[in-house]
């Protein structure tokens, strides 16, 4: 009786064989993916690209201007921009925290830490439903402010204000979850 399997190769070297044969097919199936994703991949330094053709025409977009006559194509590339939201000063943003989660005098104490950093504090309060986690909404156009709250309270989510009336007289709203630590 033999100690090959049934399975096992007849002669040695089929074995090294197959296992090249595996091998390049590998190498082979991974670089034509590599090349049909290089072939239909946009380069993204480029940006979208527009191409112009008219009679007699000028095409500004962004910092570039093309001019064509008849019958020319004209193929124009423009970065997409990006625009920096400046932040209030403390002393502009009126803030009110309440307190959602039960804990005697949490949102005074945040309260007193924000008039401390030179914002401008609303009477704390209480909120229900019980938040968790802390919240932080902002009013239409203080998101950039809500955000640097997160000094603050750095577990919290940053919204939008889902309710007008909450906070009223605030732009942003500050509420202590149950997740909240002093």
């Amino acid at each position: 009786m033999t100690n090959k399997g049934r399975h096992a190769s007849q002669t040695p070297g089929t074995f090294y064989r197959d296992l090249a044969i595996m091998i390049l097919g590998i190498i082979t199936v991974g670089a034509a993916v590599f090349f049909l994703l290089y072939i239909f991949a946009e380069s993204p330094a480029t940006g979208p690209t527009t191409t112009v053709i008219a009679a007699e025409s000028t095409t500004t977009e962004g910092d570039a201007t093309t001019s064509t006559s008849e019958g020319e194509t004209t193929t124009t590339s423009t970065q997409p921009t990006s625009t920096t939201v400046p932040v209030r000063p403390p002393d502009q943003v009126s803030v009110i925290v309440l307190n959602s989660m039960g804990l005697d005098g949490a949102a005074g104490r945040m309260t007193s830490q924000l008039t401390d950093e030179g914002y401008v504090t609303l009477t704390p309060g209480n909120y229900s439903p019980e938040q968790d986690p802390s919240r932080i909404w902002y009013r239409e156009g203080y998101a950039a402010e809500a955000n640097e709250l997160l000094a603050f309270l750095p577990d919290a989510t940053v919204e939008a204000l889902p309710d007008e009336a909450t906070g009223e007289g605030a732009d942003v709203v500050m509420v202590l979850g149950t997740g909240y630590e002093e």
